[in-house]
This record gives structure tokens, C-alpha cells and sequence, in this order.
């Protein structure tokens, strides 16, 4: 499955970096892509899981699901 989210807050390849990390954590993702200049991440994973999983993975960085 495929999940498309709108992140704010990045504004480096490091943030980006950073997003990746905490994505890739969250149980179940096999990887996650995140396009700067969009301000989007695309998370792959084998079943559906709730975006609110991805907003906790980010409660301690200044970047946010938004949307």
C-alpha cells in the first residue's frame, strides 16, 4: 500500500532525512520516500496504517502531518 502525506515544517535535506527515519520506524512501513520540494512524504507498507501513527512519530520534532 501506498500513503501520501502533506509534511510541515521541512526545510533541508537533513528535516527530510529526519522524517524518513521516524517513518521508517513506525512498525509495518517497508520505506518511505520524502520529496522536499513538495513537502510530501510517500510511505510504502504492507497493510494500511492510520495516519495518526505518523503524527505520533513525529510528536517530537518540529515537523507535522498536515492535512
Amino acid at each position: 500500500m501506498k500513503k501520501e502525506m502533506k509534511i510541515a515544517g521541512m526545510k533541508c535535506e537533513g528535516c527530510a532525512n529526519t522524517v524518513s527515519k521516524k517513518f521508517e520506524a513506525v512498525s509495518g512501513v517497508e520505506r518511505a520516500v520524502i520529496d522536499l520540494e513538495n513537502q510530501q512524504a510517500i510511505v510504502e507498507s504492507e497493510k494500511d496504517i492510520p495516519t495518526s501513527a505518523f503524527k505520533e512519530a513525529l510528536a517530537d520534532t518540529p515537523y507535522e502531518v498536515v492535512g
